[in-house]
């Protein structure tokens, strides 16, 4: 929710969002922004309310809208994002992360739902690289060293997986049911090529070449 000048509809509408009154909030809101279409606050918190309901499309067409009144707005660009992450459009809303990062590059949430949107396009690395900001500008944030940690599973860098995953579950240990799913695998993983490496290394290389 964003609060701009006083106006009685728009404390009106905040309020019933508050309340976690949305449809009351949207019939306030609407009426506000046929009357007030310039108004940034009035089509942002039509958005969030949107959002709340799922109507997901008319949220987007709100952020659009205050979007066209002012494009700077970090706040904007992350919760349209948030909005096509949930209509699974993953492009659509890693290039909204990138625009919010762009006004704000020290936002640690933001980093982290900009590798996820990686990670559901198949773009492990560059997924790896959005987690490691975000544990960077947030040290404690469990939730994206575990990614982070599945990321590297994912990308078959077991070590790294294994590691990450453990400091997650000391940060937070309610994911350990989360990290039970892979990290048995990456361990076996890891124990497989510790064997081959060292079969290989026993035997001489005309044996291996048969």
């Amino acid at each position: 929710m964003v609060r701009g000048e006083p106006n009685e509809m728009i404390e009106r509408a905040l309020a019933l969002l508050e309340r976690g009154m949305f449809d009351d909030a949207i019939r306030v809101l609407e009426e506000f922004v046929k009357e007030r279409p310039e108004s940034l606050e009035g089509w942002y918190n039509l958005g969030y309310a949107y959002s709340e309901i799922e109507k997901l499309q008319d949220a987007l067409h709100a952020y659009d809208e205050a979007l066209a009144i002012d494009n700077e707005i970090f706040e904007i660009w992350f919760n349209k994002a948030g909005v096509l992450y949930r209509l699974k459009d993953f492009v659509g809303a890693r290039d909204c992360y990138k625009e919010a990062l762009d006004i704000n590059e020290e936002d640690a949430e933001a980093w982290n739902n900009l590798g996820n949107t990686y990670s559901r396009l198949g773009e492990g690395k560059e997924a790896i690289e959005a987690y490691t900001r975000a544990v960077f500008i947030r040290p404690d944030y469990a939730e994206a060293f575990y990614n982070k940690a599945n990321a590297h599973f994912i990308e078959q860098e077991d070590e790294r997986a294994i590691a990450y995953a453990e400091l997650a579950l000391e940060l937070n240990p309610e994911l350990v049911s989360r990290v039970a799913q892979w990290i048995q695998v990456a361990r076996d993983r890891l124990v497989a090529k510790h064997d081959d490496e060292e079969y290989r290394k026993s035997k001489p290389d005309s044996a291996l070449d048969e």
